[in-house]
């Protein structure tokens, strides 16, 4: 085991250190794609179907003029024109397929500098400095605070902080990390390591110190990052080319097809209705004219317009959803959704909100209520609270707080008419009590925390409007039986108390949860309507996803629908896999690749398929899918 120096750590690194450092490992830089060029998305655009027939009808139709200037018999009244046409079709067509293109590569572009202009607090020299996040090193030491943003994969080893990792593993809980002085989880990749943070993680209270082990690409936010600008994937065609191909292929046989026969037909009509003998000469010229008029029939076959049409309709749709404030990256996925048969989603934050909500209440008799609004219950559950409050939201300290605190703002709250002063003190959650109190100047007390550290010394519990009653054991046992039945649908569970001397007052046990967004289950029921099927994929354990897709609707008969985990997933084969797919609903413990898998397993057997996420374990299967939805307000990676 090696242990940290942590005075060392505190003096950060020297000059000398940092340049040593930077030679050795590089910096904290995540690798970046090459922006396509203009020029190169124009001559990209001639790979569609329709544009090369075009070329080729061009081709062909110079070849005849030529031919007609050079035996005057075969030349044709409008050739010139013909040829000026259809090369203003194929100018169109590439132009405003490359300008649409390009006009949406550089709206995602500006995003994607927009989020990365960030800064971290680094101790160098023993001076703390603000630096950008991609100038940091391996070994600098960075000071880390509620609301920050972690840069690099690192371990804490001064103080302690709760993290939300959701944007990494898709987990809407916190996860507490304390610091070590042992470096023995220096290159840990487990998101539940005790003392290893990650960067893209969101410090959502204390503050600590953290010495970084693993930076850019190396790390498992690079590593996701890498995976998306790495271009050795074969590219998969988008579905409307593949339809247009289909249609192409049509017009061709068939304009082919009618060519040869009316090319037959001349020569075999012009032989019969002749009364001369025909020279080789006559012969010659007349194959010439049918091989002319061939021609002629296979270029009319060819929609010159249609490229063109294609190119502006999806340049005017991704234009119109911009000015909705919905970009679209690849304009061709606009029409490819109109063919989506499969969608896999993730959940914490498309299906739930994202975020924990106080739902329900189980009251001192152990039934459950869906709203306290008690005066005293509000100033309980807001003054034995650390998260504060920014234009009407609630922000900082952890996610429990800040959700007693939006329950509060929902429910009449106002911030302006609270007393400070009537606090005498004020005690954040202790993890090794497992409570935050509240100790007034009148000698009362608000409790909160994990129930069974004061369900054995309450006396008393408080009914909706306040009223206080005895609490008796079989109130106890009847509040106990609640809470496990609660529990099995992934409610978090907090108690709230009042201890007034020797009375001790059960106000509440508060049960939190993501919950599923209203729009979610509206949007499941109208997919399903249109034959899409939905699977659920989410790094939550097994309950809560199994709880969530029934409530949104995804999962309706167990016996019948297929529900896998991350371990269950590793060990199928591609195969076995295939053959599960059509039954899928709900795939727990998720990892990026899985999603990624998932997606390139369902393109195998002919699926036009739709990923939806908003987080950096959602990326590579958002590049992955034919139609990948990012949510708005989701991480700049998956956007």
């Amino acid at each position: 085991m090696i242990d940290m120096n942590k005075e060392e750590f505190m003096r950060g690194l020297s000059d000398s250190q940092v340049n040593d450092s930077k030679n050795k490992y590089g910096t904290n830089k995540l690798s970046e794609k090459e922006p396509e060029s203009l020029w190169s998305m124009f001559i990209g655009a001639f790979d569609d179907i329709w544009i090369k027939v075009l070329c080729a009808a061009l081709i062909l139709k110079m070849a005849i003029a030529i031919l007609g200037s050079l035996v005057p018999a075969l030349a044709g009244e409008n050739d010139i024109v013909e040829i000026i046409s259809i090369i203003l079709a194929i100018a169109l067509a590439t132009g405003f397929s490359a300008l649409s293109e390009y006009r949406n590569s550089s709206r995602s572009q500006a995003l994607q500098e927009e989020y990365s202009k960030t800064y971290a607090k680094v101790m160098r020299n023993g001076k703390l400095l603000s630096i950008l996040t991609s100038e940091i090193v391996k070994g600098d030491t960075i000071l880390i605070q509620a609301g920050d943003k972690v840069p690099v994969d690192g371990l804490l080893f001064e103080g302690n902080i709760k993290v939300s990792q959701a944007a990494l593993n898709g987990e809407s809980r916190d996860e507490t990390k304390t610091s070590t002085i042992s470096m023995d989880e220096a290159e840990s990749t487990d998101y539940g390591s005790a003392s290893k943070v990650f960067m893209g993680s969101v410090v959502t209270s204390g503050e600590g110190y953290m010495v970084a082990t693993i930076i850019g690409d190396e790390s498992e936010l690079g590593k996701i990052n890498k995976a998306l600008t790495d271009d050795d994937d074969e590219k998969r065609k988008d579905t409307s080319s593949l339809k247009l191909e289909v249609v192409a292929a049509g017009i061709g046989k068939l304009g082919v097809s009618a060519a040869a026969i009316a090319g037959i037909l001349h020569v075999a009509l012009t032989l019969l209705r002749s009364n001369e003998t025909t020279t080789v000469v006559a012969l010659v010229l007349l194959i010439a004219e049918a091989v002319m008029l061939m021609a002629s029939i296979v270029i009319m076959a060819v929609p010159e317009g249609l490229p063109m049409m294609n190119s502006l309709v999806q340049s005017m749709n991704t234009e119109s959803m911009y000015k909705k404030s919905i970009l679209v990256s690849h304009k061709a996925a606009f029409s490819d959704s109109a063919y989506m048969n499969i969608l896999f989603s993730d959940k914490t934050g498309t299906i739930t909100q994202g975020n924990l909500s106080l739902v329900e209440f189980i009251i001192g008799d152990g039934r459950i209520v869906d709203s306290i609004q008690s005066r005293e219950f509000i100033e309980a559950i807001t003054l034995n609270n650390l998260a504060k409050v920014s234009e009407g939201k609630s922000i900082g300290s952890n996610n429990m707080d800040r959700a007693l605190l939006t329950y509060a703002f929902e429910n009449g709250y106002d911030d302006s008419k609270n007393n400070p002063d009537k606090v005498a003190d004020i005690s954040g959650f202790d993890s090794e009590k497992k409570c935050a109190t509240v100790t007034l100047k009148s000698g009362l007390v608000y409790w909160k925390g994990a129930t069974e550290n004061i369900i054995d010394k309450v006396t008393h519990y408080a009914l909706p409007d306040g009223e206080e009653k005895e609490f008796t054991h079989a109130y106890k046992k009847a509040v106990e039986k609640q809470m496990i039945a609660q529990a099995k649908r992934t409610m978090k569970l907090l108690s709230v108390a009042k201890i007034d001397g020797k009375k001790t007052v059960l106000m509440a046990v508060l049960c939190l949860r993501d919950n599923v967004r209203k729009d979610a289950v509206e949007t499941v029921e109208i997919l399903h309507h249109a034959g899409i099927h939905i699977v659920m994929v989410t790094g939550d354990a097994e309950e809560t996803a199994v709880a969530i897709a029934k409530e949104a609707g995804i999962l309706k008969d167990e016996k019948k629908d297929v529900i896998l985990s991350h371990d269950q997933l590793e060990k199928m084969s591609n195969d076995e896999l295939k053959k599960a797919l059509p039954n899928l609903r709900v795939v727990s413990r998720a990892k990026p690749l899985d999603k990624k898998r998932l997606v390139s397993i369902s393109q195998q057997l002919d699926n036009v398929c739709g990923m939806t996420g908003d987080g950096v374990n959602d990326a590579p299967a958002l590049k992955q899918a034919d139609i990948g939805f990012a949510m708005g307000d989701g991480t700049a990676v998956a956007q």
